[in-house]
């Protein structure tokens, strides 16, 4: 029982009016941090597809997410009414981020956003509601209050709650579920486990990851059973009956089948991904058949074959899957690997938390009085879904974002405010520790505002190093161009070189900078980008993951290798790299004419596109693309024998690519087999 914790006395009548200070500074750290935020990534594929949802029933659209974060952020939708962009039936990956891409750039975009933003943000509300409220269930008003403090000042929960993705909803609706289940466990009632199914339901409808809920949920009914029930004054387990075990897998049985059901209603009951006989492209079928590990495949078909769950849900978790095997190249500490590695999400632990808040969690075991028997119920509920989700992203090679193990921060600010809590009461010395800590905590995201996404703590160098130890979401997730664009204004710069790895036009952001070739830029080009000279002068300002060669691969693949010995004079956002100077760029420059060729190439003018090609490969003659797209280009002037030589030299350069480097590069295409 919780109530023999120690608790320092905090008087009722400022209790509430503390509560709503904090939440009154958690809504203002969240509008003035996130309006100086240009769109991220994912964020038009997401707010596209939820409008396709309520306009269409279209679940086809961006499957690899549950609709219901989505659905929630766009629901002022309508009441704006925007135009709704058709797609073409491209690639589902491609098909959504195209149609967020159309609608961001359309007039009152930003403001689109924005309504979004806001909707989207209930969820970080609620998620702090249930914070206050589990800590003060579990151990008392001062823990409350100091976890709320936690909570409204942890960067990641400030980076991420206003933003239109799926990790901050998956989140609330997690740790709602466990919070429900330690309610009915305390005190069990058909009200309170209806609750545990609501929210276990909404988990299953934010995000693919949260049916580790499930696991979570049968691992604390073992505990509740072993270590905690009846028992909670005594170090001596106590065996249950077999009624308990009974009635625990009847509990059991009832969330999951109830959370299926919710997770149907939000597919509307049908079974179809999309509506009016139309396919997901690839078709489900044929996608799951990509799997290459058998039991994942069964698993899959057998639900698809049945139609246990909606395709939709079915096709993305496919995708989850896929993507979690197989992985993506992953940067950690200056040091890029083909694929993720164990000790990311450990690493990138200790690099984005408040060095405050590391020593809190590190002083839990010195909180007498959380050792308590009676505290055995607590300790389960706040440390074991930690454990599940952390050792299962460690199993994962998807290493790109520390925002895949958000779910793990509401536990660990409940258990390090209960802590705190203890440890305030247990010594003065104690006592001056902790205030300590958690003032270096809050100093810590105070001085990393407005720039949450890129925070790493003091001793990484802070949110304007961040780039040199991690990237993608960890950085600025390409949402930096209102940022460059005030900068470029305050300073009066027109003149200058933009290397940006992100789908929207920079120019719509009233960016003035001439356009480097980009990895997205080469895949989306509409005929804007234009040949690039060998040699330019600065400013050249560019995004950490050009830098990186977090999407061109590393070392030479890299074609901005040049900058990463160097040190940029400036960092804008944290993410935006300013370099003054005059440079050599053969790389991106032959990047630049092969693009250009292409696009000639697909308005069948080969003609205009040879002198393009052959600059390239004269500038960069160990590219690959660049052989393969010159390759094609004598084909389409019949001039067959240089086809078929630049063919074999783009052969011998792709068997060149050392083997673990293989998924940055693709072999090339004989174009002459073509014809």
């Amino acid at each position: 029982m919780a109530s023999s914790l120690p608790r320092i006395a905090v008087p009722r009548k400022w209790f509430l009016p503390a509560i709503a200070a904090l939440f009154v500074v958690f809504a203002l750290e969240l509008y003035l941090s996130v309006r100086l935020e240009s769109q991220t990534f994912d964020e038009p594929a997401h707010m596209y597809a939820g409008y396709s949802y309520w306009l269409r029933s279209d679940f086809g659209i961006n499957p690899e997410h549950p609709p219901l974060v989505k659905l929630v952020a766009t629901l002022p939708l309508l009441v704006s009414k925007p135009k709704y962009p058709d797609v073409p039936n491209i690639n589902f990956r491609a098909a959504s981020g195209f149609g967020g891409m159309l609608m961001m750039s359309a007039p009152g975009a930003d403001a689109v956003l924005s309504h979004a933003r806001a909707a989207v943000s209930i969820f970080a509300f609620v998620l702090a509601l249930l914070v206050v409220l589990a800590a003060r269930q579990m151990f008392g008003d001062a823990a409350a209050l100091l976890a709320l403090l936690l909570f409204v000042f942890d960067p990641l929960i400030l980076a991420h709650g206003p933003l239109l993705g799926t990790d901050m909803g998956a989140t609330c609706c997690i740790f709602g579920a466990v919070y429900s289940f330690y309610r009915y466990f305390k005190r069990p009632s058909y009200f309170r486990l209806s609750l545990c199914c609501l929210a276990a339901g909404l988990a299953l409808a934010a995000k693919h990851s949260a049916v580790l809920l499930f696991p979570i949920l049968a691992l604390l009914s073992l505990g509740e059973l072993l270590f905690v029930h009846d028992h909670e004054n005594t170090s001596k387990p106590i065996v249950p009956a077999a009624r308990e075990w009974l009635k625990s897998a009847g509990v059991f049985a009832t969330i999951l089948l109830v959370a299926i059901v919710i997770l149907w209603a939000f597919y509307g009951f049908r079974y179809a991904a999309r509506p009016g006989g139309q396919q997901i492209n690839p078709p489900s079928d044929a996608y799951v058949q990509q799997l290459h590990y058998p039991a994942e495949r069964a698993m899959i078909g057998f639900a698809k074959r049945h139609h246990l769950l909606p395709e939709s849900y079915l096709f993305g978790f496919t995708d989850v899957t896929m993507l979690s095997r197989e992985g993506r190249p992953m940067f950690l500490l200056g040091q890029r690997y083909p694929q993720g590695k164990w000790f990311y999400f450990p690493a990138a632990f200790l690099i984005k938390m408040t060095i405050g808040f590391l020593l809190l969690l590190a002083l839990v075991p010195f909180a007498r009085a959380l050792r308590m028997n009676e505290f055995r119920r607590e300790a389960v509920f706040l440390v074991l879904p930690p454990l599940i989700f952390f050792g299962a992203a460690m199993t994962s090679k998807l290493d790109i974002g520390i925002r895949h193990i958000l779910p793990i921060m509401p536990f660990l600010i409940v258990l390090a405010a209960g802590a705190a809590a203890a440890l305030l009461k247990q010594s003065r010395k104690w006592a001056w520790a902790v205030a300590l800590l958690v003032l270096l905590d809050v100093a810590s995201s105070l001085h990393a505002f407005p720039n949450y996404l890129p925070y790493s703590n003091e001793a990484f160098g802070g949110p304007y190093r961040t780039y040199k130890v991690l990237e993608d979401s960890n950085v600025g997730w390409s949402g930096g161009l209102k940022a460059l664009h005030a900068n470029l204004a305050a300073r009066g710069i027109t003149n200058c070189w933009f290397a940006y790895s992100a789908l929207p036009d920079p120019a719509n952001f009233q960016i003035p900078c001439k356009r480097l070739p980009t990895f997205f830029s080469a895949l989306s080009d509409m005929g804007q980008q234009q040949p690039v000279p060998p040699h330019i002068d600065g400013p050249v300002f560019m995004s950490s993951e050009e830098l990186t060669g977090y999407f061109w691969g590393p070392g030479a693949l890299n074609p901005y290798q040049t900058f990463e010995g160097l040190n940029p004079s400036r960092v804008i956002a944290g993410e935006i790299l300013e370099f003054d100077g005059s440079f050599d760029i053969p790389k991106p420059s032959a990047i630049s004419e092969w693009v250009v060729a292409v696009g000639l190439l697909r308005h069948r003018k080969a003609d205009l596109a040879l002198p393009h090609a052959e600059r390239a490969a004269a500038l960069d003659p160990n590219s690959l693309i660049a052989r393969e797209v010159l390759s094609a280009v004598y084909a389409a002037n019949h001039q067959n024998d240089a086809a078929e030589r630049e063919y074999q030299t783009a052969l011998q350069l792709y068997q060149q690519v050392p083997s673990d480097y293989k998924s940055f590069a693709f072999p090339p295409t004989d174009p002459l087999a073509q014809h």
